[in-house]
């Protein structure tokens, strides 16, 4: 399975929505890259310590970040943000709708990184962020069959070309069991241990070409099945 690549552009447009995300500054970063499906807060690289900074994650500013930057002087607070504009963070995100300064906007567009503003609480931001993050970084592959629903559990049916997968599928549908994808199924491990499948296209659509293909291969021409 292939992992997606996820850019802080494509994050803000399938869910800067739901998430309230609005660009302050740094919008020629948006083609960054989001290297962790999780979120972290900057506030001990903010005090210096950059050990175990995780920089490769989405950061989130929040009520203790921000309070204490505006208890730093000035020229401190200047150093600070060249300090932790020098990683390269894909984004960083102001919660409950918190401002930052000026001198953070001018570094944050200096340096290419994006600055979003949420009125999201800091702790419902993130843990709504994580879910899409997982979702967007599950690894994902293309499999040839068609899929049905069986009590719940879905089942892919392979097989050669012409070797009977739609007749299997359609006498399963007569059966009472719900057709989820025909030809084309795709894909997705979720948590590492969880598989979710969809079709590629309308499901509807490939539930009526499915019984469509078996009344032409298994029923002669102009005959009822």
């Amino acid at each position: 399975m292939e992992r997606p690549q996820v850019t802080v552009g494509k994050f803000h447009e399938e869910h800067g929505s739901a998430l309230e995300m609005k660009l302050i500054a740094g919008e020629s970063g948006l083609d960054r890259t989001i290297r962790e499906p999780t979120v972290n807060r900057p506030g001990l690289a903010l005090s210096g310590f950059t050990r175990y900074f995780a920089y490769k994650r989405m950061q989130v500013m929040g009520h203790a970040e921000v309070f204490y930057l505006r208890s730093l002087r000035e020229e401190e607070r200047v150093a600070r943000y060249a300090y932790l504009f020098a990683y390269k963070i894909p984004c960083i995100v102001f919660s409950r709708s918190l401002k930052p300064d000026k001198e953070f906007t001018t570094a944050a567009a200096e340096a290419g990184v994006p600055v979003f503003q949420t009125p999201l609480v800091t702790m419902k931001f993130i843990n709504k962020v994580t879910l899409e993050l997982e979702m967007m970084f599950a690894p994902r592959a293309t499999e040839l069959g068609c899929m049905v629903d069986i009590l719940g559990i879905g089942v892919i049916i392979k097989g050669e070309s012409g070797i009977g997968k739609s007749e299997a599928v359609l006498a399963l549908i007569e059966r009472g069991y719900s057709l989820v994808a025909d030809d084309v199924v795709k894909c997705m491990l979720v948590d590492g241990r969880r598989t979710h499948a969809r079709p590629h296209g309308s499901a509807r659509h490939r539930y009526h070409q499915c019984r469509a293909d078996v009344r032409r291969q298994g029923h002669p021409q102009g005959q009822k099945p």
